[in-house]
């Protein structure tokens, strides 16, 4: 069976960690290898929880809506990504709220 690389961007981080998954795989289960493989590689900035739960994941920083966590890779139509952690917002959305 053939493998996907995929590209995932932790916000903050300075660059994408690359990860190669099986086509069948999930979303969910490439937040999750994406969250261990930064933990172990012992990348900054350090994470405020490691739990997979935690993060949504986006096609690019200025996407407004998060993938399902049960699609499969190989429906996405893209293998680059944009993690974020559910607590904070991606840019698109963190416009200016005192208005």
């Amino acid at each position: 069976m053939a493998k996907l690389l995929m590209n995932v961007t932790l916000e903050r981080s300075l660059g994408p960690i690359h990860v190669v998954m099986s086509p069948e795989n999930t979303v969910m289960d490439l937040v999750r290898t994406a969250v261990e493989v930064y933990v172990k590689e012992g990348r900054r900035p350090l994470l405020q929880c490691a739990d997979p739960k935690g993060f949504e994941l986006h096609y690019s920083q200025y996407s407004l809506e998060s993938l399902d966590p049960q699609e499969k890779l190989i429906n996405l139509g893209s293998r680059n990504f944009f993690l974020c952690s559910r607590s904070s917002k991606p840019k698109a959305l963190a416009g200016n709220s005192s208005n």
